[in-house]
C-alpha cells in the first residue's frame, strides 16, 4: 500500500515539474498541438497507473479507479467551463491564465485530500450517509440541467470576490500584488485565484461523493481525482479551441451524477457490478461528446 502511495507522488511530482517547465518554455494558446501532447501524456500515466493498482490490487480495483477517473475527468471538463467565465470577469491574460490554473492544480490537490479523508470517515463511522450523498448528487445534477441558474450564481460569487478584495490592474499580469502611493493592492490575477479554490471546494462536494460511491480504498479515492486534475492546464487550452464541438456535455455529467446518485441512495437494495458501472458512466460520456460533434457539424 504505501509503495503504491509512494510511487503516486513521484509520478504526480515529475509530471507537473515537466508540465510546468514545458509551459514556460514553448506553449501558447495559438498552438494547442503541444498541450494535446501533454494530455495524452497524463492520460498514459494515469493507465500507467492502473497497471499498477492491478499488481497490488487486482482486476476488481483497477475497473474501479479507471471509473472513477472518467467520473472526475468529465466533471474536471465541466469545472474549465466555470474557469473560462472566471478569466472572461477579471480579463485574465493567456499568460496568466496558465500560472492561476497551476496554482489552482495545486491547491486543489491539498484540498481533495482533506475531502476524501474526511469523507472515507465519515461513511466509515455513519453508513447512513451514502444516501445523503446520493440525494446531494442528484440536487447537483438538477442544477446542471438549468445551467443560467449556475451562470447567476457564479457571477454573484464573482461579484463578492471583487467587492471583498481591493482590486488595482498591474503592469505586470503576472504580479499577485500592486503597490499605488503607500497601500498595497491585490491584482486581478490573485482575485482569479482565489475564486479558482473556492470553486473547487465547491466541486469537491460533487465528485469525491461520486467516487466514494465506487470505491472507498483512499489511495483509489484520491489518486482518481488527482489524475483527472494534473492535466487540467493543458486540458483547457485544448478545450478553448474546442468548445463549441461539446456544448451537450454538461448534461452527459448531469446524467452521470444523477446515475451514480441513485446507486449510493439504493446501494443497500442492490449492488450494481463494477464493470456495470464502468461501462455505463464512460457511454454516457462518450455518446455525450459524439452527439455535441453531431449536433454541431448539423448546425453548419
Amino acid at each position: 500500500m504505501w509503495q503504491l502511495w509512494g510511487i503516486f507522488l513521484i509520478i504526480i511530482t515529475i509530471g507537473l515539474c515537466t508540465d510546468v517547465v514545458l509551459a514556460k518554455a514553448q506553449y501558447t494558446h495559438a498552438d494547442y498541438r503541444p498541450h494535446a501532447h501533454m494530455v495524452i501524456a497524463w492520460i498514459f500515466l494515469a493507465a500507467f497507473f492502473g497497471l499498477l493498482v492491478y499488481f497490488a490490487f487486482g482486476y476488481e480495483s483497477t475497473l474501479k479507479f479507471f471509473t472513477g477517473y472518467v467520473l472526475e475527468l468529465s466533471l474536471s471538463i465541466d469545472n474549465l467551463f466555470v474557469f473560462m467565465t472566471i478569466f472572461s470577469y477579471f480579463h485574465i491574460v493567456n499568460e496568466a491564465q496558465q500560472k492561476a490554473l497551476t496554482y489552482g492544480m495545486v491547491g486543489a490537490m491539498a484540498m481533495r485530500m482533506v475531502f476524501v479523508l474526511a469523507g472515507i470517515t465519515l461513511l466509515n463511522k455513519f453508513k447512513w450517509l451514502i444516501h445523503i450523498f446520493g440525494v446531494v448528487l442528484i440536487i447537483s445534477a438538477i442544477g446542471m440541467f438549468k445551467s443560467e441558474k449556475q451562470r447567476d450564481g457564479a457571477s454573484n460569487l464573482l461579484e463578492k470576490i471583487k467587492t471583498f478584495l481591493k482590486i488595482k490592474h498591474s503592469e505586470d499580469s503576472l504580479a499577485f500584488f500592486t503597490k499605488c502611493g503607500n497601500k498595497w493592492y491585490a491584482t486581478p490575477l490573485l482575485a482569479c485565484v482565489i475564486t479558482i479554490e473556492i470553486v473547487d471546494i465547491i466541486f469537491a462536494v460533487d465528485s469525491v461523493p461520486a467516487v466514494l460511491s465506487i470505491t472507498k480504498i483512499p489511495i483509489l479515492v484520491y489518486s482518481s481525482n488527482v489524475f483527472a486534475i494534473v492535466g487540467l492546464r493543458s486540458l483547457y487550452i485544448c478545450l478553448t479551441q474546442l468548445i463549441n464541438k461539446f456544448h451537450l456535455l454538461q448534461y452527459g455529467i448531469a446524467a452521470n451524477l444523477v446515475f451514480v446518485g441513485t446507486n449510493m441512495i439504493f446501494s443497500e437494495v442492490y449492488h450494481i457490478p463494477t464493470i456495470v458501472n464502468t461501462i455505463a458512466i464512460i457511454s454516457i460520456f462518450l455518446s455525450t461528446m459524439a452527439m455535441s460533434c453531431l449536433t454541431t457539424k448539423q448546425r453548419r
